[in-house]
């Protein structure tokens, strides 16, 4: 945590002075720094994954479940990245477009789950 939280600060000064001379650097220091950031990130997710993987024994069925809300999430963090990334870079119309597809990328991965519910309400009709 202090890592990536030097790693922010250190960027961010650096991207400051930087932007009075050249403010193009500045945004590909910021960029630069968003991946590193992004790195470190993936790496803790490895460790959330194995162990949710150690845990399938215990979901068995319901793993299906657990692997929607993981693809779900990760859906999230991504376009919640790009997004600030393109409003860092002054790009909000791109942002917009990023955090739609978001959406509607949650709505298709998630229709699945609203078809079980629906055989199941059918099912109790019967």
């Amino acid at each position: 945590m202090i890592q990536v939280c030097m790693i922010a600060a250190a960027g961010m000064f650096a991207a400051i002075i930087i932007k009075k001379d050249k403010p193009e650097y500045a945004t590909l220091i910021i960029l630069l720094v968003s991946f590193l950031i992004a790195l470190k990130v993936v790496g803790v997710l490895s460790g959330v994954l194995d162990e949710i993987q150690a845990w399938s024994n215990l979901l068995q069925e319901n793993v299906i479940y657990v692997n929607l809300l993981l693809k779900l999430i990760g859906i999230t963090y991504l376009c919640e990245f790009a997004t600030n990334i393109c409003k860092d870079a002054g790009y909000s119309t791109l942002s917009s477009h990023v955090e739609l597809f978001g959406k509607i990328m949650i709505m298709m991965a998630g229709l699945p789950v609203v078809k079980t519910m629906i055989e199941m309400i059918e099912g109790m009709l019967r």
